[in-house]
């Protein structure tokens, strides 16, 4: 039986609703699931009473945005007390941020036609996946298409600004934050660290634990064998948790393999201590 312990739903920027994502990962024997929306645990209610109508296990995740040496990185947070004050605050400041008023409020000096309190009612059709500020780039006419809106759009209009504060804390505030809510703080698909230092990428690793981080997403759709050895080598060698997680966003990313059940990981290839 497979685990898959990063998966998207409607919730964040995935086409799959809970049941959707808990009925597909029946019929590719996933026996342990998790879904890491971007700043929301909305979907946990709804995912784990399908979960258990399907007889398979879930484990409460969400992906956040960390400060590291300057640099946003997405880290996971697993099995945490959703009732945890600080944690909750944390979730909500970032789910603030994901709305990307800020990008509509910079886009707003060069297309007149956009406003910020339009936007904060705009609708989208969220079974197709994708993220909101894009879906009103077309609907007011700034670009043709949603394809053309996420390959421009974010590279031109993504400076900060002070109208929003990203929520986002530095690496060692972030784990204990999730270590006092009794939640496992987990380093989310490290590929791209390690082929942008390939040499230094052990010690970055080391520098992380220091902070607090606790585990590595070892297994991942995009790793290449070097790498997913060398993030389980460096796990085994520290006591630290290994997940592996699909980063499934249903049908509006067909990548090959990310998708629900695409790794063949089963629980006895994982460390999964205080998660499951």
């Amino acid at each position: 039986m497979k685990v898959d312990l990063h998966i998207h739903s409607t919730y964040s920027d995935s086409s799959r609703s809970p049941e959707e994502i808990a009925a597909i990962a029946k019929e590719r024997n996933v026996s342990l699931l998790s879904v890491c929306d971007h700043a929301t645990i909305g979907a946990y209610d709804r995912l784990s009473q399908s979960c258990r109508d399907k007889n398979i296990n879930c484990v409460l995740g969400v992906e956040l945005g960390v400060l590291w040496n300057e640099e946003s990185i997405h880290m996971l947070a697993y099995n945490f007390d959703r009732d945890n004050e600080k944690m909750t605050a944390l979730i909500e400041k970032q789910q603030k941020a994901i709305e990307c008023e800020y990008i509509v409020y910079n886009m707003m000096r060069d297309y007149p036609q956009m406003s910020l309190e339009e936007y904060r009612h705009f609708s989208y059709p969220k079974e197709t996946g994708g993220w909101k500020y894009l879906y009103y780039a077309v609907a007011k006419g700034v670009v043709a298409t949603y394809e053309e809106a996420n390959q421009t759009i974010f590279r031109k209009y993504s400076a900060p600004n002070d109208l929003l504060d990203s929520g986002e804390c530095g690496m060692q505030e972030f784990c204990e934050l999730v270590k006092q809510a009794n939640g496992v703080p987990i380093l989310a698909h490290p590929g791209y660290l390690y082929r942008r230092n390939p040499d230094g990428f052990v010690d970055m690793l080391q520098k992380m634990k220091a902070c607090g981080v606790e585990g590595i997403e070892c297994y991942y759709p995009s790793h290449s064998k070097e790498i997913t050895n060398v993030c389980i080598d460096f796990c085994r060698k520290n006591d630290m948790r290994m997940t592996a997680g699909c980063d499934c966003h249903g049908d509006f990313d067909k990548s090959e393999g990310f998708t629900i059940g695409a790794l063949d990981v089963s629980l006895s290839m994982l460390d999964l201590k205080g998660i499951f």
